[in-house]
């Protein structure tokens, strides 16, 4: 996927993200840039996520994400994403704990061991 696709797709949505990090460990995230659907859980956050914009951008391949799992903001390079579900904006609390129970679901029956063995061998 392009960078400029997913950027502007996170920015109201929420995604499933598989990536390798840079140690080459497979990475799930459920993540998005939409303020709005972070405040939901967490509370305004967008000085948080300014903060790693200033170094993230098009040109290192880096996008900063707020992980809603975690409660922080995370990054990932575009070039290392393996596969990106998006799940549409989400509009209440009640919308984004039933995807979040989605993805805890999807990430307990998948170990990174298991990822990391069918992502290989797709790659």
């Amino acid at each position: 996927m392009k960078y400029a696709e997913v950027f502007s797709r996170l920015t109201y949505e929420t995604a499933f993200l598989i990536f390798l990090k840079r140690d080459g460990t497979v990475r799930l995230m459920f993540g998005t840039r939409n303020l709005h659907t972070v405040e939901l859980l967490y509370g305004f956050k967008g000085k948080e996520l300014g903060g790693h914009d200033n170094r993230c951008s098009i040109n290192n391949g880096n996008i900063a994400v707020f992980d809603l799992v975690v409660g922080e903001v995370r990054a990932f390079n575009i070039d290392r994403l393996v596969d990106v579900t998006f799940n549409g904006i989400i509009n209440s609390k009640i919308e984004l704990e039933d995807l979040m129970g989605k993805f805890m679901e999807f990430k307990s029956k998948y170990n990174n061991d298991n990822i990391t063995s069918d992502i290989m061998s797709q790659i």
